[in-house]
């Protein structure tokens, strides 16, 4: 694992030298607003097995992704107004939102398919992080916004904690982008809109009462903690 110290002056270098390595299909742990994620060229389907293979992930487990903009989240997913609406006040931050998943001609791409574990519905995410962002930006297509660990096991706050989740492992991160401990955070805040139907799946740092005072919709709301 190449170990990358951050330092915001070299900010734009370290992100070129990174997206070039995602173009390359390698795998990168990067900082979110909550804990490391890894990111792989979503676009990219030897990139994302090689990520299940990295994280011990069954390919029946669903993988989400940072979008460069919502304007391009809309490209990916059946948007709707309770999306723009969520995602016009909470992003960028620790929202994701599960949405169904569709694609030019309303046919998704194999890749698409396989993050979404064939659920038919993709997580979509816009982290409040400079770094997480511009990966997604410069490589100009979404990266994975998966925890940076092995499957099942805690999230990664440091260096430290990826390091020592990996190392006896025979396939790891190739790159850890290191921009120090991280503040132990809860997951995103997971909310579905599937169908007319608004289901928050996990608790996170955006509350319940945030979404609902927000929206103040009759549409059918329910709570399906995950």
């Amino acid at each position: 694992m190449l170990i990358i110290d951050y330092k915001k002056k070299h900010h734009k270098k370290i992100i070129d030298a990174c997206v070039l390595a995602l173009r390359k299909g390698k795998t990168v742990a990067y900082p979110t607003d909550t804990s490391y994620g890894l990111a792989a060229d979503a676009c990219n389907i030897k990139a994302v097995k090689k990520l299940f293979q990295i994280k011990k992930r069954g390919f029946n487990k669903p993988v989400h992704i940072v979008v460069p903009s919502a304007p391009y989240a809309k490209k990916i997913a059946r948007w709707n107004p309770v999306a723009e609406k969520l995602s016009h006040t909470f992003w960028p931050g620790a929202l994701t939102l599960i949405l169904p998943l569709v694609g030019e001609g309303l046919k998704p791409s194999p890749t698409m398919k396989k993050l979404s574990a064939n659920t038919g519905t993709i997580g979509l995410r816009m982290p409040k992080n400079q770094i997480a962002m511009d990966l997604a930006k410069f490589l100009g297509r979404p990266i994975t916004a998966t925890s940076a660990n092995l499957s099942g096991q805690i999230d990664c706050y440091s260096v430290g904690d990826i390091i020592a989740q990996f190392k006896n492992q025979t396939y790891k991160p190739d790159i850890i982008i290191n921009a120090g401990k991280l503040p132990k955070r809860k997951p995103s805040t997971m909310v579905r809109i599937v169908n007319g139907e608004i289901k928050i799946l996990r608790r996170g740092p955006i509350s319940e009462k945030q979404i609902k005072s927000l929206l103040n919709t009759k549409l059918k709301f329910s709570i399906s903690y995950v």
